[in-house]
C-alpha cells in the first residue's frame, strides 16, 4: 500500500503494479504460486484516476484451505479518500468468509 500511496501523492492517480514498482509473488507462473494467484484490475503499466473504486490487489487461493473455499478471497479496493481538502487514496481490504479471515486475522484491517 505504501507504493500506491507514494505514486498517488505524486500523480493523483493509482498505478498498475509495474508502474508503482510492485512484483507479485511468483513461482509456478506469472503472479502465481503453488497455492495462490495474484491480480489487480489496473493494467500493469497503466494508471487509474479512481473516479470509481477499483480492485488494486487480489489473491485467490487455488484450492480449499481448511474452511476457506477456493476462490478470490483477499482483495484490496482503491478509491479516493473523502472528507479531505486534498485528494488522497483510501484502501478497503476484505478477507472473504470467516474461514479465510481466520487464516489472516489482520488482513481486513488494511487501510483502517
Amino acid at each position: 500500500m505504501k507504493l500506491q500511496q507514494a505514486y498517488f501523492s505524486e500523480s493523483s492517480m493509482a498505478g498498475g503494479w509495474q508502474l508503482i514498482g510492485y512484483l507479485a509473488p511468483s513461482g509456478a507462473g506469472a503472479n502465481q504460486t503453488t497455492n495462490f494467484t495474484y491480480e489487480g484490475s489496473i493494467d500493469a503499466a497503466g494508471s487509474d484516476a479512481l473516479d470509481d473504486a477499483v480492485e488494486g490487489w487480489a489473491a485467490s487461493n487455488r484450492q480449499n484451505l481448511n474452511e476457506c473455499t477456493a476462490g478470490k478471497n483477499w482483495t484490496v479496493t482503491l478509491s479516493k479518500a473523502s472528507g479531505t481538502t486534498q485528494a488522497d487514496i483510501a484502501f478497503a481490504a476484505s478477507a472473504g468468509n470467516a474461514g479465510c479471515v481466520a487464516l489472516t486475522p489482520t488482513f481486513d484491517k488494511i487501510g483502517k
